[in-house]
């Protein structure tokens, strides 16, 4: 219509250049929404914020699962807090005043949301930060798993490994090797003899060399001038501790471990293989393709049949005998008469 508009105005000898401009750069102006950067954008539904927002006090556990989705958000909060609930109703018998006020903070602070997802843009990986910093979230970790590697019971659908995080920094090797010393000194700076073992996993980063973050965290486990080399022994088969390393993006997680490799690398479905539901009584289908068939002795299955013998209906008949019969002949000479 505008460009007619402009044809009929140039024929009649009314056309207006630079009033046609205005109005044709009002209809092509882009809206406000598409100058805005992307990292300004609300957060996805369901997600809190993203990494940028961790600092190093941040603690945490990692849930890889088999499918994201609603389902296993809600599984992994509803797990977190059955064994929270139940750590907290064990009851502990104490008289000192200070003991009462710490216990009135903490019921205080139940209100409060202990869980909260942070956003970190990946499929089938989730991070769950935790606010509450009285929480021991190894200790909880370690009894959620022994729990359900004792009862055989699986309580989770989605959920395949969980991991503790107790220390979050930066994706640059000065700020691992200054958290790496903060987490290490108070297990490893001691004259008792343990073994050690390193596991690094690093998804959508390339600038963080793997070997290099190894020989860096064991470096920092010996202590400086290795001081504590003697007491610190690497052991990879069945280690006391495991130093995991998690690098996501421009984020390094990082924790220590007890039983790691007892414990089937926090694995939940390896812990639970063999389990069975008590509502139904049924075998996880994983275990019973798995299982070992048992190698039953033959038996013989009797015949009940009586053995009868078959007639034999044919006729016995004397086979004939079609030779002709043939006189033998005499050789004998005849007898000669004698003269009386």
């Amino acid at each position: 219509k505008q460009w007619y508009q402009r044809r009929v105005a140039i024929t009649a000898g009314t056309f207006n250049k630079s009033k046609f401009e205005g109005i044709m750069a009002e209809k092509t102006k882009r809206s406000k929404g598409q100058y805005v950067h992307k990292n300004n954008k609300k957060p996805r539904k369901g997600y809190g914020p993203g990494l940028q927002t961790l600092r190093t006090s941040t603690k945490g556990i990692i849930v890889t699962a088999n499918f994201l989705d609603t389902g296993c958000r809600r599984e992994t909060f509803s797990l977190l807090d059955d064994f929270c609930k139940a750590k907290e109703e064990t009851p502990v018998v104490s008289e000192d005043v200070d003991d009462e006020i710490a216990k009135e903070i903490a019921e205080l602070n139940k209100k409060k949301k202990k869980f909260q997802i942070v956003d970190t843009t990946l499929n089938n990986f989730m991070f769950v930060a935790v606010r509450d910093e009285t929480l021991d979230v190894t200790e909880l970790v370690h009894n959620i798993l022994t729990t359900l590697r004792d009862t055989k019971q699986r309580k989770t659908r989605f959920m395949q490994r969980i991991l503790p995080v107790t220390h979050t920094c930066y994706a640059s090797m000065e700020d691992i090797d200054k958290t790496a010393k903060i987490m290490l000194e108070s297990i490893f700076y001691t004259k008792t003899p343990k073994t050690y073992g390193i596991i690094f996993k690093a998804r959508n980063n390339s600038s963080i060399d793997r070997d290099a973050v190894i020989k860096s965290v064991a470096t920092i486990a010996t202590g400086e001038d290795e001081a504590y080399a003697e007491f610190n022994k690497v052991n990879l088969d069945n280690p006391e501790y495991t130093v995991l390393v998690n690098i996501v993006k421009t984020a390094v997680f990082m924790s220590v471990v007890k039983d790691f490799k007892l414990l089937s690398k926090y694995n939940i479905d390896e812990l639970t293989k063999g389990f069975t539901d008590p509502a139904e009584g049924r075998v996880d289908k994983k275990t019973e393709e798995t299982a070992v068939p048992v190698d039953k002795p033959e038996t013989a299955v009797p015949d009940n049949k009586p053995e009868t013998a078959v007639p034999d209906n044919k006729p016995e008949t004397a086979m004939p005998d079609n030779k002709p019969e043939t006189a033998v002949p005499d050789n004998t000479p005849p007898e000669m008469p004698t003269e009386q």
